[in-house]
């Protein structure tokens, strides 16, 4: 009833623009919260337009600590000097945390809590009189999950540990439509079974691309895009 909170920034200005302007068709309000779910480009990438806004910008410490240096492995090529130097001017969280932090918009509180598994700086945010958990990229549904800098079974145990917290809410996944509890369990099994399959095929005495092809047939069928 005072403010509005944001859950990541797109990976460019110009849709932050437009959802900028979409909340402005909503309310008036100040935004006053940016949550920023982790460093990756794709999710930070108009923290600017909201900072210009006035938002504060919140994450874990080691967004603040990787944003302007690990995304240059997530530029497509070529990376330009210019692709570069826009990575090494991205717009930081002014207000870090190192395991939660909760925010208050007027009589509304948000939990913002850190698990480990997909970067090691991801934040999942829960509404708890709304029942909706924002879960940035800790959840994905109908897609291949980005895993460049994961810890598959830190992860498993994140998404348990998510799913005894948050229950029977409205998940929504950094990737994909909005989700339920059935669609975390789909996910986690999707883990599970990327971890048996890389077990199975490395006993079998396969590694690096000659393991890839022989999994990826069958990952890409539980996930159209």
């Amino acid at each position: 009833n005072d403010g509005v909170l944001v859950i990541d920034t797109f990976q460019d200005p110009r849709p932050a623009r437009a959802l900028l302007a979409e909340i402005r068709k909503l309310t008036p309000l100040p935004i006053r919260f940016v949550v920023n779910t982790h460093y990756h480009l794709d999710h930070v990438n108009g923290n600017d337009v909201f900072a210009a806004a006035g938002a504060t910008i919140v994450a874990h410490r080691n967004v603040r600590a990787w944003m302007r240096t690990e995304n240059i492995k997530m530029l497509d090529p070529p990376v330009t000097p210019e692709k570069k130097a826009r990575v090494q001017s991205l717009t930081l969280p002014t207000v870090v945390h190192d395991s939660h932090v909760d925010l208050y918009l007027g009589s509304r509180r948000i939990n913002v809590r850190y698990y480990p598994g997909h970067t090691g700086s991801d934040s999942v945010v829960w509404i708890p009189d709304a029942h909706v958990v924002f879960c940035g990229d800790m959840l994905w549904k109908e897609h291949v999950p980005n895993l460049i800098d994961a810890s598959t079974q830190a992860w498993i145990e994140s998404l348990d540990a998510m799913q005894k917290e948050y229950g029977p809410s409205t998940w929504v996944p950094g990737h994909g439509g909005i989700a339920n509890a059935q669609d975390v369990v789909t996910f986690r099994k999707y883990l599970a079974d990327l971890r048996d399959g890389v077990r199975r095929e490395q006993a079998a005495g396969k590694s690096g691309d000659a393991l890839v092809q022989t999994l990826l047939p069958g990952l890409k069928s539980e996930t159209p895009n």
